[in-house]
Parts: C-alpha cells; sequence; structure tokens
C-alpha cells in the first residue's frame, strides 16, 4: 500500500511501497545495462532531470541529491 502525506509546503509526498520500488529499480537496472558501456552517465543524467522536473521542488531534489551521494548499496 502506498503511503501519502502532506510536506511542510503543502506538496503532497506519496511514496512508493515496497513491491513499486522493486519495480522500478528493477527497471532502472535494465535501462542503464541497455544503455550500454559508456551511455551509462547519460541516461541517469536524462532520468535525473526528468525526475526533478516531475518533483517540482528544487529543495527536494537537492536533498535527494545528497542523500544519493551518501546512501549504502543496497
Amino acid at each position: 500500500m502506498s503511503e501519502a502525506g502532506i510536506g511542510e509546503a503543502g506538496i503532497s509526498e506519496r511514496r512508493l511501497n515496497e513491491s513499486e520500488r522493486d519495480d522500478v529499480y528493477t527497471r532502472i537496472c535494465l535501462a542503464i545495462t541497455e544503455a550500454g558501456p559508456g551511455r551509462e552517465s547519460l541516461f541517469l543524467a536524462r532520468l535525473s532531470l526528468l525526475l526533478a522536473e516531475a518533483v517540482g521542488d528544487a529543495q527536494r531534489v537537492r536533498e535527494a541529491i545528497e542523500a544519493a551521494r551518501f546512501a549504502e548499496t543496497p
């Protein structure tokens, strides 16, 4: 079941459930593989920009970037 709430800025914060997260992770991994050697970074940059636009909140995007920089691998 998805979690939802309203953040401090009044923005709806929908969270992925475990199944959704697993599906998205798998799809990203497959897309990185399909991008091929030497194009992984370009794919990830494009995906990141598209997702940042979807989030629509620069501060949340900055926080996600910092979280990703220091995250341990799953």
